[in-house]
């Protein structure tokens, strides 16, 4: 099943060496050196950082972007400007976790963002108790903290079904 269209992989990094090698291990796809400000303009933009201080502007993200925020996995840690998360449908893996070290823990705890806010869990959408997009002009953000039971889940699918097209190069090293 195909969800979308993928013409252009925009990355950004600190370091262009990273993104060198981003592009050299991925020869297949269209990735291409961007700024900031062109990676956030995407419609689906990926954050995956240790910052500790949000550099993901809200007037960056383009009507209908979906962000995958994953870098910030510990108290104190942030990537986008509270501003983000206020117009968006907040989607969390786990609402307890996301509070205390996801992305909504320092708007949270500076009472820029409330728990109320927070659209739903993954768990909720997956298994149909809530409805996923239903705008196709609304910022969906996905606070991603990691939980190690859907890891495992998502791990166990992806092997079965690259099992059953024959495999990849490296499967071997796990059989």
């Amino acid at each position: 099943m195909k969800l979308f269209d993928l013409r252009e992989i925009r990355a950004f990094d600190l370091s262009k060496a990273a993104v060198e090698r981003l592009i050299k291990v991925f020869p297949g796809y269209p990735v291409r050196e961007s700024t900031l400000e062109e990676a956030a303009g995407s419609d689906i933009v990926c954050t995956l950082t240790p910052a500790r201080g949000p550099f993901v502007k809200k007037e960056w993200i383009m009507p209908g972007a979906h962000i995958n925020a994953i870098g910030a996995d510990a108290p104190g840690k942030e990537e986008l400007e509270p501003s983000v998360l206020k117009g968006a449908v907040v989607v969390v893996d786990d609402l307890e976790q996301s509070r205390t070290s996801g992305e909504i823990n320092v708007p949270v705890n500076k009472g820029l963002f409330s728990m109320k806010e927070v659209y739903g869990t993954l768990g909720e959408i997956i298994s149909g108790k809530k409805p996923g997009r239903t705008d196709d002009k609304a910022i969906t953000v996905f606070d991603s903290t990691g939980v190690a039971v859907e890891d495992i889940a998502v791990a166990k699918v992806i092997y079965e079904k690259a099992k059953q097209r024959g495999g990849c190069p490296s499967m071997n090293l796990i059989e």
